[in-house]
Formats: C-alpha cells, structure tokens, sequence
C-alpha cells in the first residue's frame, strides 16, 4: 500500500508528495478497527441462589392415579439475592439454569399417619411468569427417604422467567395413595445465574 511512498536515495523532504497520505490514512484507519474488536463482554456466574415453595391440598381432592396441577402458595423472586451477590440487577440475567431441586413432606406428620412420600407416584415440577411456563424438574418412584431429589432437565434456559421478577412454581402430582387429611409439600431449588459484567 505504502511502495510509493518509499523515499529515493536522493530524498528531498520538500519533494514528499501529497500522493502518500490517503495511503497513511488507510492503513490508521485499518489499524484502528482491528483495535476495537479485541473488546468483548464479560459475564459473571453467580451460584447459591435457592428459593422454596410450598404446597398445600386436602387428600379429598385428589384422585389416586390420576395428576393434578397444585399451585405454590406463594411467588418468589431471585431480586434480592442478586443484589447481595454484587448488586447485580434482574435485568442484567444473560442465562439461568436450574441446578437442584427437592421434595420435601410437611405434614401430615402425626404418629401413626404412616405417610411418606411413597404415597407419590410421580411428580412434575414448572416454574412459571405470565403465559411463560418451563418444566424444569420430575420424578417417578419415592422411597421413604427425604427430602427427596428430583431429576433436573439439564441445560433448560428460564432466563425469561427469572427477569420478569416475580414467579410461581408449579407441581404436577400422581398419587398413589391418598388419606383424609391435609397435606404439604415443600420444594427446594438452586439455581444457577449469569449476570452481565463489566
């Protein structure tokens, strides 16, 4: 780009011909664009967020065999606990991911109730913001073992329902067996959340 602007050996710097200098702009101007790309966005990731919802249903409406949607009594909200972990705001969640989740019965816890949660054929867990719904989490099969893991859909993004602020949860249940009485449920889950750098 610059060979005619190569100095002969009898140079005259009065002689430096107007001729060179788009070249000499050119090549600043190349030399700056390849600057700028270097510039790229960090995320940070952020782990410990954990909230809980809470079930409640009389065992009179439930059918044994069949699911049933019971909603959280409660929504929830990851907003402070992004603070906390650096002032981070909602709208600063690039992707979020559900990590664990557990299931947990409550009550009935009376002697003799003989209840666990083996009367739990299977179960499906949504998290769900407005007309956003993601099924995040399932079992089929309990033990009388708890609190309980459940299987996490691996990689699902709920980015979408985490910013929107508050959410609600979800949990689809079979029974298979069923007393007269008043049952809860607690769930657990961790999720895992990239926020925007600097």
């Amino acid at each position: 780009m610059l060979k005619n602007c190569i100095p002969p050996r009898d140079f005259d710097p009065r002689s430096l011909s107007v001729r060179c200098l788009p070249a000499i702009a050119a090549a600043f101007m190349l030399f700056s664009f390849v600057g700028c790309d270097s510039a790229t966005e960090e995320t940070v990731v952020l782990s410990g967020i954990r909230v809980g919802f809470e079930f409640e249903f009389d065992g009179t409406d439930l059918t044994v065999g069949q699911l049933a949607d019971l909603v959280s009594n409660s929504a929830a909200s990851i907003e402070s606990q992004l603070a906390n972990q650096g002032g981070f705001g909602l709208d600063e969640i690039e992707t979020a991911r559900l990590t664990s989740a557990s299931i947990e019965l409550v009550q009935p816890t009376f002697v003799g109730s003989g209840v666990d949660l083996r009367f739990l054929s299977e179960v499906v867990l949504q998290l769900r913001s407005g007309s956003t719904v993601r099924e995040v989490a399932s079992r089929v099969g309990f033990t009388d073992q708890e609190p309980a893991a459940l299987s996490v859909i691996q990689g699902r993004d709920i980015a979408a329902i985490l910013r929107a602020g508050s959410f609600s949860a979800v949990l689809q249940v079979e029974p298979a067996d069923l007393i007269n009485t008043e049952y809860e449920l607690e769930v657990v889950v961790d999720f895992t959340v990239e926020v925007a750098g600097i």
